[in-house]
């Protein structure tokens, strides 16, 4: 009996899948490749990166042989591989591609198990599943501004933000700089392409010849001909894909988690960033009158920067940086140790760091 297409339910690739298709060494993916913005580039005002979309196939982590100009070739730094360390992984851990599709927010082994009582219970995961994963996702995300605005008004002050516009990359401490990148993706979201929008293959891109299944080259990708495109920066940085290389180990550095999954951003959401709003907008839009036909539109605040006397920057840092488990801000609530269904701090306790992101 042929198996069963697995159909995207909104438009991305277009492309239906077999079922585990996205772990194929020939499938293909996109990351979004970060470089300080070359001196001669004629650049956007107040433009300090440049953007590539790197379109190329998984291969095959750690077993077989790879496939040559995959994601296989791409090793990750050890403070990557340390940040992905609980995340699901099919080869290598210190390869890239053994991490792709990624799956979004990763909930702890014991969250799960509460959630589905031990086992696989379709009430209890339709229930309450999918409303936890984007109460958490709007948490993260929530967090990732926050983290951006603290590491600017750091920059600012210790002199890290004149080597950021300099291209001296190597002397800002990673955490500062993954920031300040994200940072300037944010202000630009939806606005502008990436700078180097073609793969290295152009016809990657192409239609399928057919409109069936596709047993080679499967694609996981945004397309152009996407809604989603003009905001693609956005949405590889949400869903982890977005890297720059760390020339002290000479491996590719993790810019920010995956929040939003792989999927996600290429069967459902067309992002992009407002700077004068302090919610998120969520809207459905449809797109064709043939199947796929809906995508939604997801507009993420980024206003402005509080003023210190509005918001104390250690404020800031504190949400930023806060834990899921324990400390200030916990998001899991637990009784004796043991979880229970019910969230903690899915927004921040402070004013003005956006409320609401998903």
């Amino acid at each position: 009996m042929a198996e069963t297409p697995i159909s995207p339910t909104s438009r991305g690739s277009g492309d239906p899948l077999y079922r585990g298709q996205w772990y194929q060494p020939d499938t293909y993916y996109q990351i979004l490749e970060v470089k300080p913005a070359a001196k001669e580039q004629e650049k956007r005002e107040g433009q300090h990166i440049s953007t590539t979309i790197l379109a190329r196939k998984r291969g095959l982590g750690n077993t077989g042989n790879p496939e040559p100009d995959s994601f296989n070739d791409f090793e990750l730094d050890r403070e990557t591989i340390e940040k992905l360390k609980d995340y699901p992984r099919k080869g290598d851990n210190n390869k890239l591609s053994s991490y792709l599709p990624f799956p979004g927010v990763v909930f702890p082994k014991g969250f799960i198990e509460t959630l589905s009582n031990g086992n696989s219970n379709q009430t209890e995961l339709g229930n309450f599943y999918p409303s936890i994963r984007v109460i958490l996702q709007t948490r993260k995300l929530s967090q990732l501004i926050a983290r951006t605005w603290w590491t600017y008004l750091e920059a600012k002050e210790n002199g890290e933000w004149d080597k950021f516009i300099d291209g001296k990359w190597d002397d800002i401490p990673s955490q500062i700089l993954d920031g300040l990148i994200a940072r300037e993706i944010f202000l630009v979201a939806g606005g502008a392409p990436p700078d180097n929008p073609n793969s290295e293959d152009p016809s990657i891109y192409n239609p399928l010849q057919s409109k069936g299944l596709t047993d080679k080259g499967a694609r996981f990708l945004i397309l152009p001909t996407s809604r989603a495109w003009q905001g693609i920066t956005l949405s590889l940085l949400s869903s982890g894909q977005a890297y720059y290389l760390n020339n002290k180990e000479n491996k590719y550095h993790q810019i920010a988690e995956s929040v939003l999954s792989t999927g996600e951003i290429v069967f459902n959401y067309s992002l992009e960033s407002d700077w004068s709003i302090f919610q998120g907008q969520f809207k459905e839009l449809i797109i064709s009158q043939e199947s796929p036909w809906i995508v939604y539109q997801v507009v993420m605040p980024y206003p402005p920067i509080p003023s210190s006397e509005q918001l104390p920057r250690n404020y800031i840092k504190k949400w930023a940086e806060a834990e899921e488990s324990g400390g200030d801000f916990p998001f899991y609530n637990k009784q004796d140790e043991t979880y229970v269904i019910d969230v903690d701090y899915f927004r921040c306790p402070y004013p003005y760091i956006p409320l609401s992101t998903s």
